[in-house]
């Protein structure tokens, strides 16, 4: 009995998986070292995702190796089943195709960094937050809550509003019997506080000007630079700053009016 579990067919498979889980084990904390050190120069972000990718294929590497060398042990012919797993994989190739574009879209949205998880981006009509990136789909949740689940092969156009400084582009109206000089100064100075308390600023806020006339109002436009994303959160605070101000001026902001006639 004791012989019989000693053969070549029994050892051998043993110190087969053995090796290479012990490969595995090794190779995965090279990579994880060689990145964590990229990490540490200041590599991009998605530097996390593509060494999770690499791992999950030098795994499944070793697992087909090790599988065939211990079929090659128990006597199977390799050379034949690898042969028949081509055209198995053929004909699962043509069935999966749409899988395999997934694949394929995923791994270039990886290499060639066109956004990651916590950007916000603009796919097609949907804009949010990127919460998941995988290699099949990418889930973006928008700013009411909603997550879409998008096919990397349907990743066609991105707008990618995290890599580069946001624009803020305030107008704000004020009627016309306002004195001109002396709203510019009012406006100007609400810019220069809000340039030196607004710490996500990466530009000072400029008055432009009369942007246009409008029906009701004078447009006056305030621009200004801040990091990706805060230009949602520095607009409505530059429209509180503006009413308030205006408010301690006796500065008008106009609004739609209907006059109503009774008939006696």
């Amino acid at each position: 009995m004791l012989e019989k579990l000693l053969t070549k067919e029994v050892v051998a498979p043993i110190f087969i998986v053995i090796i290479a889980v012990l490969a595995y084990l090794l190779i995965k904390k090279i990579i994880i070292k060689m990145f964590k050190a990229s990490k540490k120069l200041g590599v991009h972000k998605k530097s996390m995702t593509i060494m999770n990718l690499v791992i999950n294929l030098a795994k499944y590497f070793i697992l087909i190796v090790a599988l065939l060398t211990v079929l090659s042990v128990w006597g199977v012919d390799t050379k034949a089943l690898i042969a028949s797993l081509g055209v198995a994989g053929v004909v699962a190739g043509l069935a999966l195709q749409d899988l395999f574009k997934d694949l394929l879209a995923g791994f270039s949205i990886i290499i060639d960094n066109e956004f990651d998880v916590g950007d916000n981006v603009k796919i097609g009509t949907f804009r949010g937050n990127v919460v998941e990136l995988g290699m099949k789909n990418t889930k973006i949740r928008a700013y009411s809550g909603e997550v879409k689940s998008i096919s990397n092969r349907n990743i066609t156009e991105v707008i990618n509003y995290s890599t580069q400084s946001s624009r803020c582009i305030v107008d704000i109206g004020v009627d016309y019997d306002a004195d001109v000089e002396v709203v510019e100064d009012v406006l100007r100075k609400v810019c220069e506080k809000l340039s030196a308390s607004t710490p996500y600023l990466t530009s000072d806020v400029q008055l432009m000007g009369i942007e246009k006339l409008d029906e009701n109002a004078m447009i006056f436009r305030l621009e200004a630079d801040c990091e990706p994303v805060k230009d949602f959160a520095f607009n409505r605070e530059i429209n509180r700053a503006i009413k308030i101000t205006f408010d301690e001026n006796n500065i008008t902001i106009p609004y739609p009016q209907v006059v109503v006639h009774r008939e006696k």
